[in-house]
């Protein structure tokens, strides 16, 4: 809303509003202030009601028609109808009567950037931060703003931050300094800013909140849990704070804290499908499968184009034994997001379980044609030939596997190891040799799918070679 409204009351301008308004039915004169008409005027234009505003300027204009206020909010509505130069052209005749207003650089500068040149709008705006502008923190998010849509994202973030050191109690700029920090991956520059911001504004919500979530990106979910509960402390009714508690604790796997933070959020507002889904996660973590189910099926009677909680059944009918629904299941996921690895993955392991090799080895092609790291899943779908006694394509599947994932010594292990059960012993204490150096643990994979190797003493010797020595 315009500065000028700021001072009036809803009720006030509402009652202007309605007594201009039955002056343009009835076509009787009434008279209205300089400031009346401001008021009327940048109304309609907040709210995007050319029409009205065009009237009100009009009137304005002939009740006081040697008013320059009313030409600045003339050029805005020639803009919001798309006459930039027009607008532009009034401003500049403006100029030579008021040199140096303040309105004339900002709305130019507004008017810049609808037109999509940025740089001038820029240009407009630095020209303000030379005075002692009432509202430089308006024009410094502009700045900011244009700096945005030049994809200039460091100097956006310098003139929010600059923003927000006028405006601390600005809860949008701090969720906009926010994005910027993550649209960058700046996460650990994130928490150094919000900390410090914090030391000089230690009770604002907002910005504990989004130091909280900076931390969870890092996985340091014991400070996010820290900075959550300040922000609970100040405002006990921020719902979006007990839900990223609760995944906090769900990923340091508390799962019973996660269920009652998440039950926490129903207090406070109406219950959301994603939330229900969560809570199904937590009792399935918990192997808790009948409440699992229900807070899957209420999560779908929220919200049935909801993939998680689809698979989420899945999972739970695959522990009960009924695959066939699992797959159904599985199937509705994947058509709501086609896209979603995971759950192709737990299908494909699904079909593997049931013998059926083709839609296995589909599901996992599709997966690491997308996810060329997905490790479990090049792994899968190589044993499907192997299991089979394809070991030659189950090799040539490894070898593109370990191209994308050199460092990773499972991969290298199960190479191995189908090359030690197609009798290639060369190529597979080869590959045994690489993955030792890589990642001595990993040999358990290996040992798993070739148990028989500990009677092997070529391989134990190997073993022996690699082993840590003990500390």
């Amino acid at each position: 809303m315009s500065e000028e409204l700021e001072w009036q009351s809803e009720n006030e301008i509402s009652a202007l509003i309605q007594r201009f308004e039955e002056q343009v039915k009835s076509g009787n004169g009434h008279f209205f202030d300089v400031e009346e008409f401001e008021t009327i005027i940048d109304y309609y234009l907040d709210n995007h009601e050319r029409t009205m505003a065009r009237q009100a300027i009009d009137s304005a204009h002939q009740q006081h028609p040697h008013s320059s206020s009313f030409g600045i909010r003339e050029s805005r509505l020639l803009a919001l109808e798309s006459n930039y130069d027009e607008a532009l052209a009034i401003l500049d005749r403006l100029e030579m009567l008021e040199p140096g207003d303040e309105e004339i650089f900002f709305t130019r500068g507004e008017i810049f950037g609808m037109m999509e040149r940025h740089e001038d709008a820029i240009g407009e705006y630095k020209k303000l931060l030379q005075t002692d502008t009432e509202r430089m923190g308006d024009v410094l998010s502009n700045i900011a703003f244009e700096y945005e849509s030049m994809n200039d994202f460091d100097n956006a973030l310098k003139y929010l931050e600059k923003a927000l050191f006028l405006q601390p109690d600005s809860d949008e700029l701090i969720q906009e300094i926010a994005f910027f920090f993550e649209i960058n991956h700046k996460e650990e520059e994130a928490i150094s800013f919000y900390t410090n911001f914090l030391d000089e504004h230690p009770y604002s919500p907002y910005a504990w909140f989004h130091l909280g979530i900076f931390y969870s990106t890092l996985d340091l979910y014991e400070k996010a849990i820290q900075a959550y509960e300040f922000v609970l402390a100040i405002d006990d009714g921020f719902s979006a704070a007990y839900f990223n508690m609760a995944n906090s604790y769900s990923s340091l796997k508390q799962f019973r804290k996660a269920i009652n933070l998440y039950k926490e959020t129903f207090k406070l507002e109406q219950p959301e499908a994603i939330t229900y889904c969560y809570i199904g996660e937590c009792y399935e973590s918990l192997d808790d499968l009948e409440k699992a189910l229900k807070y899957y099926n209420q999560a779908l009677e929220k919200d049935e184009r909801l993939p998680e909680s689809w698979s989420g059944v899945a999972r739970i009918f695959m522990k009960q034994d009924r695959n066939r629904m699992a797959v159904k299941y599985y199937q509705k996921a994947i058509e709501l997001a086609p896209h979603q690895d995971d759950i192709k993955f737990e299908l494909g392991v699904l079909f593997l379980q049931l013998n059926e090799y083709d839609k296995a080895a589909t599901l996992f092609e599709e997966v690491v044609k997308n996810s060329k790291n997905y490790v479990e899943a090049w792994m899968n779908y190589s044993l499907i030939y192997a299991l089979q006694g394809d070991f030659e394509t189950a090799q040539d599947i490894m070898v593109t596997a370990i191209d994308a994932n050199r460092d990773n010594a499972l991969l290298w292990f199960r190479q191995a190891g189908y090359f030690y059960r197609s009798g290639k012993l060369e190529d597979a204490y080869f590959h045994m040799e690489q993955a030792f150096k890589l990642d001595f643990e990993s040999h358990i994979e290996l040992l798993d799918y070739i148990p028989e190797l500990m009677e092997d003493h070529r391989f134990l010797e190997m073993l022996d070679l690699y082993k840590e020595p003990k500390k």
